[in-house]
């Protein structure tokens, strides 16, 4: 498997050098930025960056838990662990869905077992792999809003609208994508329906979450727009479902 990917975010210089030491030193591999400031992790993050992110809550300038919820609002899936010596931002960190409250100093034991879990959900998590000129890599399919087919490429479109591409055909690949989620709306593209935000019917596109544009073909213009209304009404059943089984709540 690919490196862990993995972000420190704390003031403190002697406890930023622990951390890393304590993550280097553990079996698995990663590749670590450590930051001084919440606000210089914000420059460099975007969805799907990291697989883990340490904060410290009382920093300089903003918090770790001011940090974590603007991070929240695009990426819902970073593992995220909170360190430090105060129980009060507790509930708050739960709220924002950190996967780990620690307390320093931080045990060795704890970052292993952290990086061990973070390890296995990286494993687990549904996703395209293959090689690419920069070597191997694994994108879980839900930050792929489209895949596209330009020239003897595949570029497979992610969240920010970053690009990976790669050599292969869209009719080879298009196997190894999930039927419940993308649909082959022309012969260029795959889209991920869960991505799509609207569809214009002047120009035959989806319009996905992004503001991008996905080409539908024009004879299967009523096909894609049903597969895509169906992929809703799924949804929308699946929350019923949901509901008639928590009649308390």
């Amino acid at each position: 498997m690919e490196k862990l990917q993995i972000a420190i975010c704390e003031d403190n210089r002697e406890e930023r050098l622990r951390l890393l030491e304590m993550i280097m030193q553990s079996p698995e591999e990663s590749d670590v930025a450590a930051f001084e400031s919440a606000e210089d992790l914000l420059k460099a993050f975007y969805p799907g960056r990291y697989d883990l992110i340490l904060f410290d809550i009382y920093m300089t300038g903003m918090t770790g838990i001011e940090a974590l919820e603007q991070i929240r609002q695009s990426d819902a899936r970073v593992t995220a662990a909170i360190a430090t010596t105060s129980q009060d931002f507790a509930l708050e960190s739960y709220r924002l869905h950190a996967d780990r409250y620690l307390e320093k100093p931080v045990a060795e034991s704890e970052i292993r077992e952290l990086l061990e879990v973070v390890t296995r959900k990286k494993e687990s998590e549904p996703h395209y792999e293959c090689e690419s000129a920069e070597g191997r890599i694994r994108i879980p399919f839900d930050r792929i809003p489209f895949v596209e087919q330009r020239g003897k490429y595949l570029i497979l479109h992610e969240e920010n609208r970053q690009e990976q591409m790669i050599r292969g055909k869209l009719d080879e690949e298009e196997s190894s994508f999930p039927e419940r989620y993308f649909y082959r709306c022309h012969k260029s593209y795959l889209v991920n329906l869960s991505k799509i935000r609207s569809i214009d019917r002047e120009l035959l596109t989806f319009v996905m979450e992004d503001g991008q544009h996905v080409h539908i073909a024009r004879r299967g213009f009523f096909a894609a727009k049903r597969a895509y209304e169906q992929y809703l009404y799924s949804i929308a059943e699946g929350w019923k479902k949901q509901e008639e089984g928590n009649p308390g709540e």
